[in-house]
């Protein structure tokens, strides 16, 4: 229900934190001493980060412990040792650092207040690390916590440290960092990704184990029902090295035998392309009990090598990233070099037809158009440009369509009963997937994940636009569920206002939108949880009203529309360069 999606709003800033303040001009530090870290080399990652822990000073004031409680905190080391001497001995026997991590915005509002032994902070809960190690969005503006100071022998100790960590997001990005976890598609034949968030000091590229640890835990509550992970439940590693050649022998438990012949590769998948993670590692050894897994693929002493696993990878073939547009009701092809050949299809679709072209959408080698007729009821699909384009579905009011990396084409009908999700094969029937979480919302755009296993959606309801996702739940029968909103939080405040949204990745995505006090649209490109969010604009002054992208990993091809008829490519950050005018409607391959 449209009601349940304004209760599961979620937020995630990525401000870095200003220090809280005390009353009386007294200061609760937030931050800690910068650092300098060596720069790693050119395509390598950084080590793990240890954050020295401090135990408590004799004499120390309550922000002191406070600010050592919070550092201690980064350092996890032997059960959190020495974050628990802040703590007053009750407090730190029943402490459960392990049970998660509560991740607060202390910039907007926030006051810690220090009267009679009370220690309170008042801010804004942005999110929240379960055991699974996801990050999830969320938004608890009035979110309160009091330490309790309280004296032992003398000296100010924490009596309630709060459940699991509290932790601003200026230390949590400091502390944590994100990694891609892969698992399959519901076909088993697709590398999926899910970002976990580990600690700094645990991922060590000469031994990687907390990786290996991360892809047996398994996916996430709200991934797992759309993706695949063979690994069984009750396996365990029991430790992870890299040798001189790059080869990361994992040693498991005998769990991992039972698998068959297939499944063993396509756990050698999982966990290769996790451990890829660190360019350094070139290959994978499975061992148990001391012996070489046997693997299909793997040399003769049981390495593979991603060269044995490439059909797994999510990639798609190379494509031209050629654009296409509407302009003056016929369908135009925009080359991607840079003086952009601007051509006329050919066929129907380059004039003569007798409909009007609206929204269009490209198949990924650009030999297929899918157009809407410009009052958004009829959808047709051509997929030879000499010949009259082919309707495939009658609606009321259909959305932009797109196509998805297995060929499909899908849009959203906004029925006068709720939206409906249109899904249209190459061959066959149109397949309609209600949308329940969505009744009540209209949708104003759409965009499918080039993995398959979510859709990005702007609905509108009363007048409020938020952005979430959907899960796609393609094993056996088809379904989108488990509507999740993401609200977008940039340095200049919360995203109110979408216009679009598109996938550069499947771990990443673009947004055209306004905030509440920055009105001016722009591009801003965010992670799939939106744990990081930059800005891509401004546009010169530019009214973007339409967002091309095409998913290459890359913002090597984004483009805009803008209210006035030209379309813009990116070429830099906050650099945008015109190749067409006078347009009506832009697309990039999807």
């Amino acid at each position: 229900m449209i009601g349940t999606i304004g209760k599961g709003c979620r937020w995630l800033a990525v401000l870095l934190l200003a220090s809280l303040t005390l009353v009386a001009c007294t200061s609760f530090p937030t931050s800690g001493p910068v650092e300098q870290v060596s720069v790693a080399a050119p395509g390598a990652r950084p080590r793990g980060i240890d954050v020295a822990a401090q135990p408590p000073e004799p004499g120390a004031s309550p922000e002191a412990i406070l600010e050592g409680f919070f550092s201690a905190s980064e350092s996890p080391g032997e059960g959190y040792q020495v974050a628990r001497q802040f703590l007053t001995p009750e407090a730190a026997a029943s402490w459960r650092p392990e049970s998660g991590i509560q991740v607060y915005d202390a910039t907007s509002q926030s006051r810690v207040v220090t009267t009679d032994g009370s220690a309170v902070l008042r801010a804004t809960l942005v999110g929240r690390v379960d055991l699974d190690n996801v990050f999830t969005a969320a938004y608890e503006p009035d979110f309160t916590h009091n330490f309790e100071m309280t004296q032992v022998d003398g000296q100010w100790r924490i009596g309630d440290p709060g459940p699991g960590i509290l932790i601003s997001l200026q230390r949590f990005h400091r502390a944590f960092a994100a990694v891609p976890v892969y698992y399959l598609d519901a076909s088993g034949q697709r590398m999926v990704s899910q970002q976990v968030f580990l600690r700094q000091s645990d991922i060590d590229p000469d031994s990687p184990d907390a990786l290996v640890r991360a892809v047996i835990d398994g996916p996430g509550g709200w991934l797992r029902p759309a993706v695949m992970n063979v690994l069984p439940t009750e396996l365990a590693s029991l430790g992870t090295w890299v040798d001189i050649n790059g080869v990361a022998h994992v040693s498991l438990s005998e769990q991992i035998e039972a698998l068959s012949a297939d499944q063993r590769a396509q756990a050698a998948a999982q966990l290769l392309f996790t451990l890829s993670y660190f360019d350094t590692i070139t290959g994978l050894l499975i061992e148990v009990n001391g012996r070489p897994l046997s693997i299909r693929g793997a040399d003769t002493v049981g390495v593979v090598r991603m060269s044995s696993l490439a059909r797994f990878a999510p990639e798609r073939p190379t494509a031209p990233r050629d654009m296409f547009a509407v302009q003056d009701g016929v369908v135009i092809r925009i080359g991607e070099a840079p003086n952009s050949v601007l051509s006329t299809v050919s066929g129907p679709l380059g004039g003569g037809w007798d409909e009007t072209p609206g929204r269009l959408a490209s198949s990924w080698a650009g030999d297929q158009l899918a157009v809407l007729s410009e009052d958004g009821e009829r959808l047709f699909v051509s997929t030879n440009f000499n010949v009259e384009p082919v309707l495939r579905h009658t609606g009321t009011g259909l959305v932009k369509p797109q196509f998805d990396a297995n060929g499909n084409l899908w849009t959203i009908d906004n029925t006068e009963e709720g939206p409906v999700a249109v899904r249209i094969p190459p061959i066959g029937e149109p397949l309609l997937l209600q949308l329940p979480d969505l009744d009540g919302a209209r949708v104003v755009e759409f965009r499918i994940s080039p993995d398959l296993t979510r859709m990005a959606v702007i609905v509108e309801a009363e007048d409020v636009q938020r952005l979430g996702l959907l899960r796609i739940r393609d094993a056996g029968e088809h379904a989108l569920e488990g509507w999740r909103q993401l609200p977008v939080h940039t340095t200049r405040g919360l995203i109110t206002s979408f216009r679009d949204v598109a996938f550069v990745s499947p771990e990443r995505m673009l947004v055209l939108g306004a905030g509440e006090r920055d009105t001016t649209f722009a591009v801003h490109s965010l992670d799939v949880d939106a744990a990081l969010v930059t800005s891509q604009g401004p546009l010169n002054d530019e009214d973007p009203v339409l967002l091309a992208a095409m998913p290459i990993g890359t913002m090597g091809a984004v483009a805009v529309m803008t209210a006035g008829g030209v379309g813009l490519r990116f070429e830099a950050q906050y650099r945008w360069s015109p190749v067409v005018r006078g347009i009506s409607d832009l697309a990039y391959p999807g």
